[in-house]
């Protein structure tokens, strides 16, 4: 009985592991400023200057055509809470960026800890796997003060991605972060 256990506990483990890798996003976060009443805001525009360009530089796949996505996936969503593009005088200036870093995850060798004999044995084997992790951050600024006003944040691995899957993945990202918006959509407008 004992040694059925030890053998299901890996398997359990590795099935466990495989139901959370299976999200795309590891973290989704939101910040809304203090004393703010976000149902003021109604309409919107992006914001574009010589220091402040539709998204950061980062890989090959981050082009223009990306960039582009990324924008109508949020425009999406903004539309959901009844947000409406404004290009003479919007309520918010909305900004976005992606940043893209290398991290490592520190996994332990379960086949050396059967291999010594069983949980018990010494056994620090630890490997390291490297994966690159990508960050999208979407700002809420008052147009007229300046000051943000929401932040939302979706962070998620980004290895193995294919073009085709790109697509897919921006939509769940812009979806990911309007969960975490304070606001309701609005019923009629959902998909």
């Amino acid at each position: 009985m004992k040694q059925q256990v030890w053998i299901l506990l890996p398997v359990l483990l590795v099935t466990l592991g495989l139901f959370v890798g299976c999200s795309p996003f590891e973290k989704v976060y939101s910040e809304e400023e203090p004393g703010v009443n976000l149902n003021k805001y109604r309409t919107y525009n992006w914001s574009e200057n010589a220091t402040n360009h539709p998204g950061d530089q980062g890989p090959a796949w981050l082009n223009a055509s990306t960039q582009t996505k990324i924008r109508t996936a949020i425009e999406s969503q903004m539309g959901h809470y009844g947000f409406e593009p404004c290009v003479d005088k919007p309520d918010l200036t909305l900004h976005y960026h992606v940043v893209i870093k290398n991290e490592v995850l520190y996994v332990h060798n379960w086949a050396c800890m059967r291999q010594n004999g069983g949980p018990f044995e010494q056994c620090n084997r630890v490997r390291a796997v490297q994966y690159r992790e990508g960050t999208l951050i979407l700002d809420f600024l008052d147009t007229k003060t300046g000051n943000q006003v929401w932040r939302g944040v979706v962070v998620g691995g980004l290895e193995n991605i294919q073009d085709a899957d790109a697509d897919a993945r921006i939509q769940t990202a812009a979806k990911a972060i309007f969960k975490k918006f304070p606001e309701k959509p609005i019923p009629q407008v959902l998909p």
